[in-house]
């Protein structure tokens, strides 16, 4: 609620549409009531979403910096950025993105100003913020898990066939059919009918809005995918949703 009414339109500014409700157009332009209504909107969640939840988004944001910190120590930065997430591709000196949905591209150039990682274990997609005179931000979602070498026998292959495995296993993070298929380098008909199969076993939930299916591993799935490895195999062409350029 303290925070410079400047900095709240700069981060704020960039995400809307030309007409915004009485509300948004209160934040942007630093009114009072706008600003206590967010406040209490934030405490609010806090309470009833982050609190009740903290011990577990602890964990896995810890996880997650304890696994890039191993990740830049024995490989380096090209190794770091290499593998921060399966909608992240690093081609020196370019840092592209991929969305959930085909959305507007957003080409953000560093002229030296570092770019922050921050993982977080509430987002399905990485999200991107670049303000003025600001070390840009990319957020990415939590990893799960380390990943290890592929076991010798792969039980939940053998349970459910390799394709089939590998379409839950690249799960881990929600994505839409499209991301789907460039993930594991199957066909959008073939990854429509794994994840049918799928939903209908229990082991993803879908949710459609405007046209885009969202699928994500439910709670049986992660219990089946619990200390297995989580393998993510093949890449097709992708339409970039943000790219960073070091240059």
């Amino acid at each position: 609620m303290n925070t410079p009414a400047s900095v709240v339109h700069d981060e704020l500014a960039p995400w809307l549409p030309p007409e915004v409700d009485e509300f948004m157009a209160g934040l942007l332009a630093g009114r009072a009531g706008s600003r206590r209504a967010l406040g209490n909107a934030v405490r609010d969640f806090h309470t009833e979403v982050l609190a009740p939840s903290s011990s577990e988004l602890e964990f896995r944001y810890a996880a997650d910096l304890a696994l890039r910190s191993r990740t830049l120590l024995h490989g380096g930065v090209d190794a770091l950025l290499e593998s921060l997430h399966p909608d992240v591709e690093w081609s020196t000196p370019i840092l592209t993105t991929y969305g959930l949905t085909a959305g507007p591209v957003l080409d953000i150039h560093l002229n030296g100003r570092g770019l922050q990682l921050y993982p977080s274990p509430l987002t399905a997609e990485c999200l991107a913020l670049d303000a003025p005179d600001r070390r840009p931000v990319l957020v990415y979602p939590c990893a799960d898990h380390a990943t290890d070498d592929l076991p010798d026998t792969d039980a939940l292959a053998d349970l459910l066939g390799r394709t089939r495995a590998t379409v839950l296993r690249a799960l881990t993070h929600s994505a839409t059919t499209t991301q789907l298929s460039r993930r594991t380098g199957i066909s959008l008909p073939s990854t429509s009918d794994h994840t049918r199969i799928l939903r209908n076993a229990g082991l993803i939930t879908t949710h459609r809005t405007n046209g885009t299916a969202l699928h994500s591993q439910t709670p049986t799935a992660h219990h089946l995918l619990t200390g297995a490895t989580r393998g993510i195999t093949g890449q097709i062409p992708k339409t970039p949703a943000i790219t960073a350029d070091n240059r």
